[in-house]
């Protein structure tokens, strides 16, 4: 007897679920409802449409509705889910109910909307969804000074973009350095140097506490060091897990306000973990594999496993979706920053007192033309076991934070990182790596001894 699979959310959580029950069996009828009309793209290529090196929005669409009606796939758009009726098994929505024996839950994240006076006026954006990013692009079109609250990864790469457009673009950020919640403030300096040489005005320890109009449309940010007059402003100051939903239907939220799962990323209801309903992607809370307490991760990357955890656990499997370190890589310009495992301030937030290193070296050997800096920064525990690092140059970062996740995850210590055989080849790599440098220096083996070799000393 056929049976019926519901998903809710049509992001990088809710579809690969439908796709991969389908391509395991014809068991299942599938519907994927989801309130936008745009599903299936890459919001991570929204930031280089932006600045132009991306065509157009459409190139970051990878399938349409026929794909998935080809797949027996029922994909309903401009869908919302108004409630779920766990005991009836039926979701209530817009257009209609639709009754399930599976449902998937899968409905990601909000903007963080902050109670400030002005923040609903016209030329003031969300973009978190490509529908807000096209309204976006078409306000920019308009405007000559962009002003962006929050001095996040998002927030930045869209300054940059908003800067190879020829707009002037302040920064404004709460915190004493950008991009805090991943980078040390050794770390963020580099990302701010090289924002400001991209002519990037960055304006830091200031709470924006108002938006002024002119003709309804938002035309100067007052903040707790003074009126700063724009054209437009995008808001990148967080997201929430998009939970209501589940929670009115009686499904629990964890300490961090994602919903709770079971190892097998079942929801829970009453106490009790429910057999046939489940939840993935950043509107649940996950174990943090080196603090191990609940924390939330926005990674697309981490949306996808945990996709393929529910479809095999939907098709009978026993999986499990382990603790995660979430390594991940943002691009600002020509520069890669990555980062691992928990900065400094999260380390300390968790009770974990961090021993750290730093390293320079060259991504190629010192007489191979077009070396960059590489800068690395890791992070131990007491007891020296690999908690985080950070890495900032312009080519090399993704290998390496890659093998530092697979090390953090697999409680390795700084000893052993210091013994471990790494590959040379001069056009891609020096003899001893940056981060082999930094964990001998960690454990008193050697110092840092890097200097700039003449050919790309620029300061004469």
């Amino acid at each position: 007897m056929r049976k019926r699979l519901v998903v809710i959310g049509a992001g990088p959580a809710g579809l690969p679920v439908a796709s991969q029950v389908r391509k395991e069996t014809d068991q299942f009828d599938i519907d994927v409802i989801t309130d936008r009309q745009y599903f299936s793209y890459s919001p991570c290529g929204i930031p280089f449409v932006i600045s132009g090196m991306i065509k157009s929005f459409d190139n970051l669409i990878m399938r349409g509705k026929k794909h998935y009606e080809d797949m027996d796939i029922f994909v309903h758009t401009n869908t919302l889910a108004e409630s779920i009726d766990t005991d009836k098994q039926i979701v209530n929505t817009n257009r209609g109910s639709f009754p399930y024996d599976v449902l998937v839950i899968a409905t990601g994240v909000k903007p963080f909307v902050p109670p400030i006076r002005g923040v609903d006026l016209k030329g003031v954006y969300f973009m978190y969804s490509l529908e807000e990013a096209i309204e976006l692009e078409r306000g920019l079109k308009d405007s000559n000074t962009v002003t962006i609250v929050g001095a996040g990864a998002i927030g930045l790469e869209m300054a940059y973009a908003f800067r190879k457009r020829h707009k002037d673009v302040i920064v404004i950020e709460r915190s004493p350095h950008i991009m805090g919640s991943i980078l040390d403030p050794d770390m963020s300096s580099i990302v701010e140097d090289y924002l400001l040489s991209s002519g990037i005005t960055i304006i830091k320890d200031t709470e924006v506490t108002a938006f002024e109009s002119e003709n309804g449309k938002v035309s100067a940010v007052i903040t707790s060091k003074g009126k700063i007059k724009t054209d437009m402003v995008l808001m990148s100051i967080g997201v929430r897990p998009n939970v209501e939903l589940a929670a009115e239907a009686g499904i629990e939220r964890g300490v961090t306000g994602g919903l709770v799962t079971d190892s097998s990323l079942r929801v829970r209801k009453n106490g009790r973990f429910m057999s046939n309903i489940y939840a993935c992607g950043n509107c649940i809370e996950v174990i943090g594999g080196v603090t191990f307490r609940p924390t939330l991760s926005g990674l697309g990357s981490t949306a996808v496993r945990q996709a393929l955890t529910v479809a095999e656990n939907i098709l009978g499997t026993n999986t499990v979706f382990n603790p995660i370190v979430s390594p991940g890589v943002s691009i600002i310009g020509d520069l890669e920053i990555g980062a691992v495992g928990v900065n400094s301030k999260r380390a300390i937030e968790n009770g974990i007192i961090p021993k750290e290193s730093i390293a320079k070296g060259l991504t190629r050997a010192r007489y191979f033309p077009k070396g960059e800096i590489i800068t690395v920064k890791i992070l131990v525990d007491k007891n020296y076991r690999l908690i985080g690092s950070q890495i900032i140059s312009k080519e090399g970062v993704k290998g390496r934070i890659d093998s530092l996740s697979f090390m953090i995850s697999r409680g390795v210590t700084a000893h052993q990182l210091a013994l471990i055989e790494t590959s040379y080849v001069p056009p891609v790599s020096s003899v001893i790596d940056p981060i082999t440098i930094a964990a001998r220096k960690l454990i008193g083996i050697t110092r840092d001894k890097f200097t700039m070799p003449e050919s790309m000393d620029n300061s004469t």
